[in-house]
């Protein structure tokens, strides 16, 4: 279920004060890591990531399961069959 909410009148309570950016929409695809620069990722694995089509950033789980926002520069993306997804998937 998605759930709408509207932020034009501010952000008010817990959230008051912080800033937020507008990502754009999101895809998860499956891509290689290709940077030694961050001691969150390994390199020459695969991620699956979620890109943003307004945003030089995605989006990640790393090893220890936190989520992070790295440059796309980072990764190469990689085409799988559904059926090569499905099996990814159930290894993570």
């Amino acid at each position: 279920m998605k759930k709408n909410i509207d932020f034009s009148s501010g952000i008010r309570g817990k959230h008051a004060g912080l800033d937020m950016e507008v990502l754009g929409s999101c895809k998860t695809i499956w891509a290689v890591c290709l940077t030694k620069s961050s001691s969150d990722l390994i390199p020459f694995k695969l991620y699956p990531i979620e890109a943003f089509s307004d945003s030089e950033q995605v989006r990640l789980k790393n090893e220890k399961g936190k989520l992070v926002f790295c440059p796309k520069a980072w990764f190469a993306s990689v085409e799988v069959s559904k059926r090569t997804q499905g099996i990814l998937e159930a290894a993570i």
